[in-house]
C-alpha cells in the first residue's frame, strides 16, 4: 500500500500488523488452534480423591490415525472438554480438526450417534459389563 510522506509510524506498524496476520501460514494456524486446544482442555491441578472416584474410562478409537487408547473423563464434564482433552493426546495432527466430533457406536438396540458437544457424557448410556465402553473420533 502506497504511503504519503505524513503517513504516521502508527499507521505504518498497523499495516504492517495487518500484512503478518494475512500472511499466517495455514501450518501456524493449525498449531493456535491446538494451543487454545491445550489451554481448555488442562486439568486443575488440585483434585481430590472423590473427584479420582468418579470417573469414567472409554476407550477411543480414531481411524484416521489408526489410533486406539483409553482415557479416563470426568462424567460430569461436558462432550466438548472430553473432545479436548482426547485432542491433546494425540502424537499426530488432524486436518480441520476442530471438526471431529465423538460417535457413539450402536449398541443394545440403539443406534449409533454423534453426540451432542453441550451435553455431559455421564447423560449417555454405557453398556453394561461389555468391557470399557467405546466412542469413535470422525469428521
Amino acid at each position: 500500500m502506497p504511503r504519503s510522506p505524513t503517513s504516521s509510524e502508527d499507521e505504518m506498524a498497523q499495516s504492517f500488523s495487518d500484512y503478518s496476520v494475512e500472511s499466517e501460514s495455514d501450518s501456524s494456524k493449525e498449531e493456535t488452534i491446538y494451543d487454545t486446544i491445550r489451554a481448555t482442555a488442562e486439568k486443575p491441578s488440585s483434585r481430590t480423591e472423590d473427584s479420582q472416584s468418579n470417573t469414567l474410562v472409554i476407550r477411543i478409537i480414531i481411524p484416521d490415525l489408526q489410533q486406539t487408547k483409553c482415557i479416563r473423563f470426568n462424567p460430569e464434564a461436558s462432550v466438548w472438554v472430553a473432545k479436548q482433552q482426547i485432542l491433546c493426546t494425540l502424537n499426530q495432527s488432524l486436518k480441520d480438526v476442530l471438526n471431529y466430533g465423538l460417535f457413539q457406536p450402536a449398541s443394545n438396540g440403539r443406534d449409533g450417534k454423534f453426540l451432542d458437544e453441550e451435553r455431559l457424557l455421564r447423560e449417555y448410556p454405557q453398556p453394561v459389563n461389555k468391557g470399557v465402553p467405546s466412542l469413535e473420533v470422525f469428521l
